[in-house]
Parts: structure tokens; sequence; C-alpha cells
């Protein structure tokens, strides 16, 4: 069975929904598949995630917004045209199934009509909540008027993690499969031991995006190093935001900014850490988002096997996670006062660092893996080519 996957992102691009396509599809005859979006596939260089895939890429022009007319009826229209350009292409490919992510608002609905014209199952691939991760209001209230049809409609609804499932479970009755945002274990085995910091200095690290999900996070730890009242730890962020841009969000401070790192050399900085630092914040204007969001950098910070703080919201997926498995230190308060306590715990304590690596190392074999997503795919989309089938 060969199968149209439409993504408004593709590898080589530089993001983490196109890093997880890869994974998925990489060992995957390039026979079994074809790549359809509404942008470029992507030129990768520097800053490309991965390489490119070896199946066939399919290009879905946009269509342009009509001057004069209404947001939701141009949305209609163009959601109507794209859905009948994705059916002939994927009849033109041969495809018996059409997969469609979750990042553009349009793609969704989009692949759900053309399965629908091609008479097709159609498989939906949240990897946030649909309906909530859209900022702008008019994209979150076409993704809310479209959630239910979407969810309900699908032959299969893939999730990242318990949280989303039981969320979607509950509003649509729909039941879910889990499909973790994979890790490449074995560039975390081949990086370097941690072998400690220069000057005995205390490395607390984050790798990733810094915004809105993250900054009330940030500003309570930045007040707990510098409640703990030691010189030695410092907040070492590897990330594109500008330091400028942080100091404006508050994050200053006991704070060294390295700027963004190539995927190849993130395990080696993570390996390096006294603690990772895994934030989501508790004054966000995304709510929803938090509670049910499954960072990528999840599966990376288990595979480095250093201690993982987890500062995020009791009721979020991460919280649950780290708390249920006993594979990082948790704390689930918006007070920077409980946050000094276990920075001082977890620093100060060799025996704990030794439980939570052995842990972590477990969980990101068990649930990251790559092998362990791709055959979950697989098995939901009955893919013949698949690895171990």
């Amino acid at each position: 069975m060969r199968v149209a996957i439409l993504s408004h992102v593709l590898p080589p691009s530089s993001s983490g929904q196109a890093l997880l396509i890869y994974r998925l599809l990489k060992d995957l005859p390039p026979e079994d598949y074809c790549l359809l979006s509404q942008w470029d596939q992507g030129a990768g260089g520097a800053q490309a995630y991965s390489d490119r895939l070896p199946g066939r890429f399919r290009h879905v022009a946009p269509r342009a917004v009509g001057r004069g007319q209404r947001f939701d009826a141009v949305k209609w229209l163009n959601l109507k045209l794209l859905g009948r350009e994705v059916a002939a292409v994927a009849a033109d490919e041969g495809c018996a199934a059409v997969v469609a992510f979750s990042g553009s608002p349009t793609d969704l609905p989009a692949g759900l009509a053309a399965s629908r014209i091609l008479n097709v199952p159609f498989y939906a691939y949240l990897c946030d909540y649909y309906s909530h991760q859209h900022t702008d209001a008019q994209s979150r209230a076409f993704a809310e008027k479209h959630e239910a049809e979407v969810l309900r409609g699908a032959r299969g609804v893939v999730v990242p993690n318990e949280f989303l499932r039981d969320e979607l479970r509950r509003r649509y009755g729909v039941e879910p499969v889990i499909v973790r945002n994979s890790c490449d274990l074995g560039a975390y085995e081949a990086a370097a031991p941690y072998s400690g910091a220069a000057g005995g200095e205390r490395r607390i690290v984050y790798t990733g995006a810094v915004y809105e999900a993250h900054y009330g996070a940030f500003r309570n730890l930045v007040r707990a190093i510098d409640a703990l009242g030691r010189r030695d730890v410092r907040l070492h962020l590897y990330t594109a935001q500008p330091p400028r841009e942080l100091e404006e969000a508050g994050i200053s401070g006991p704070v060294v900014v390295h700027g963004h790192a190539a995927p190849e050399e993130v395990p080696a900085i993570q390996k390096q850490a006294d603690l990772l630092f895994l934030p989501l914040a508790f004054d966000s204007p995304y709510p929803e988002i938090i509670k049910t969001s499954a960072p990528f950098k999840t599966g990376e910070y288990l595979a480095a096997r250093r201690p993982v703080l987890v500062h995020a919201p009791r009721d979020s997926f991460l919280s649950w996670y780290f708390r249920e498995h006993a594979c990082g230190v948790v704390a689930d308060e918006d007070d920077a006062g409980r946050l000094t306590e276990e920075l001082r715990r977890v620093l100060g304590d060799s025996g704990l660092h030794e439980r939570l690596s052995a842990n972590a190392w477990e969980r990101a074999r068990e649930d990251f893996s790559v092998a362990a997503a791709q055959a979950a795919f697989a098995r939901l989309l009955g893919l013949k080519g698949a690895p171990g089938r």
C-alpha cells in the first residue's frame, strides 16, 4: 500500500515535525509513500535537521487569499480546492491512504476531503492539540470548526502522549494511537560520557527554542539559582533566541547564551550537563497546549542519561510522565522557592543522579526509540514494507 503524506514541513526542513516524519519513514522503501506539501520541501544545508527522504515529493500549490472576501469564506474555498488537488496528486501516485499532519490549519481537513473523494482511509497525525496550537484567533477558530469532523472521520488518529489521547477520547469518542516523538538513541550512545565542566562549574543546560510557553518557568529558574547563593551554578542556553529578547523576557543574570546548536552537536552538549532543564510555563497564553504538550526534546533528555529537572504545571503530561517513571525531578508549582529546594537537592545527591539516569535510559529505550515509533506507525497503516514486518 502506498500512502500520501501531507505536511506543511518536510525533511530536510529545520523543524521538529519534519524530523519526526524523517524518522518515521527513513527505513521504508520509497515506493511505500509520497510526500505532499503546500510549501517547498526545503534545500537542507547547515540548518537541516535530517537528510532528504528518498520518497517522491509532489508540490500541491497553495491558494492565494482573495481580496474583498471574508476570511472564513476564503478559507473554505481554499480548503475545498486544496482537498481536490491533494486527491488528484494522491490518485496520480496510486496512493491507497492519506496521512495528514497537524501544523497548518488546512492540512488535516484537506486530507480528510481528499480521502473522501478517493474513497480511501484517512489518518490524522496530531503533533499537538490541533484546535489549540494556533495562536492567532482566525486560524484557531478555523481549526476548532473542523476538529470534530477531522477526528471522527479518520480511520486512525495519532497523538504523542497519554494526556492528548485521553482528552480527545473524552471530547470526541475516538481512540487515538500513541506514537512518541522519537529520538536517535545511537547518537547518544556514541557521544562521550559526562566528564564535568572545567573549573568545577555546575551547568544547568537547556537546548531549543525559548518563547511564551517557557518564559515564566525560566524566570523562576533564574531566581532559584540566585537564591542558591552559589557562584558555580549557571544556566547555559543553546537557543536561536537573541540575548536581548531573552533579557526583555526577564531571563538574565547567571545565564550564558550560546546560540543555536546544530542537531549533531546536541547529544554531546546534553550529556555534559550537570542538570537538564525541561520547562513549561505556568502562565502561558495556551494552557491546553501546556497540559498536553510532549516536547521533542523529552526523549533526548532521557537518552542523555543526565538528571532532568521538570518545571511544569502539575496537570501537564511532562510532570506526570517524569513522576510516574521516576526518571527526573519534578517541581510542579509556580514557586521559585520550591524550585530552589529541588535544585539544591538534585545538585547535591550523587546517588539520586545515578537512579534518575538509570531510569531515564530505560524510558528512552522503551518509549522513545525510532524503532518503536516506526513499528507503531506501520502497524496503524498496515505498511507491508515496514521494518520488522
